[in-house]
């Protein structure tokens, strides 16, 4: 078995992207790299990377923003943090929290549309 070495997501704006997940979501910033076709940044979501890919021009071809299905991220009181989400004014996915197992669960949007999801065990 494999650990994730971390997750890319193609956005449309790495500065609002950066500004979405770090203040909305509480990650950090960890690196970047950029050169004439791309800009990376790479953050930090608990133990987990996200890398998040500026194509720059033509270069993405059909990578384009909010390629992966979704990421999620674990929460240890989900009432609470749709609160938080719903004072930054993010759009929810689902009218209310589903419950799956031992799991209750909300997804939501990044603002490249991505789907994000938040998890809290039950």
């Amino acid at each position: 078995m494999y650990n994730v070495a971390h997750i890319g997501v193609v956005v449309k704006d790495a500065d609002k992207s950066l500004e979405f997940y770090t203040t909305v979501l509480g990650c950090t910033r960890e690196e970047s790299y950029q050169d004439e076709r791309i800009r990376l940044e790479f953050i930090k979501a608990g133990q987990q990377t996200i890398e998040l890919i500026q194509y720059k021009e033509d270069a993405a071809g059909e990578r384009g923003p909010g390629i992966v299905d979704h990421i999620a991220f674990l929460v240890n009181d989900l009432e609470v943090e749709l609160a938080k989400l719903r004072q930054q004014q993010v759009r929810l996915l689902l009218d209310q929290p589903k419950i799956l197992g031992n799991k209750k669960l909300m997804f939501f949007s990044g603002p490249d549309g991505e789907r994000l999801e938040f998890i809290q065990k039950l």
